[in-house]
């Protein structure tokens, strides 16, 4: 006499192995949804990265409107990070801006003292883009700026 069905055995490896299937997939869309967040969030932080750039480019150097001095960052040492006195207002909640000016004199040293402007040549903005809920760095940046222009 031959039987006719599944015995639970069966039915149990056959739940088992669709079960493997289904929660694989659903882990390969999750990864896929994690980095398409990651990546959007990144070319968010470069569009702000640039609007902040576009700021900086259209103050003169060195910059002597004292109406736009809040727009121009504050002096850095190149060797030193940012902190919240370095923080400026952001055009998205999301993130926060650190913006940090490091100035070099003729022989390429960089100058000290806020009294020697008058000895700039090049100016090396440092822009950084954080997110808010973390303070994680998603897009770092320098701008050089020279007396007649950006490179």
């Amino acid at each position: 006499m031959v039987k006719k069905g599944l015995s639970i055995l069966e039915l149990l490896v056959a739940i088992f192995l669709i079960t493997i299937v289904i929660g694989t997939g659903l882990l390969i869309i999750a990864a896929n949804l994690n980095v398409m967040k990651k990546s959007n969030e990144m070319l968010i932080a470069a569009a702000v990265a640039q609007y902040h750039i576009e700021i900086v480019k259209t103050i003169d150097f060195p910059p002597v409107f004292v109406d736009r001095q809040s727009y121009f960052p504050k002096k850095i040492s190149d060797s030193s990070s940012f902190d919240t006195t370095y923080l400026v207002p952001s055009v998205k909640p999301d993130f926060k801006i650190y913006m940090g000016c490091v100035w070099y004199n003729e022989n390429g040293d960089e100058i000290a003292s806020d009294t020697e402007l008058n000895k700039v040549i090049l100016r090396k903005v440092k822009i950084e883009v954080r997110r808010n809920k973390d303070n994680y760095s998603l897009f770092s940046m320098p701008v050089y700026i020279v007396r007649n222009g950006v490179y």
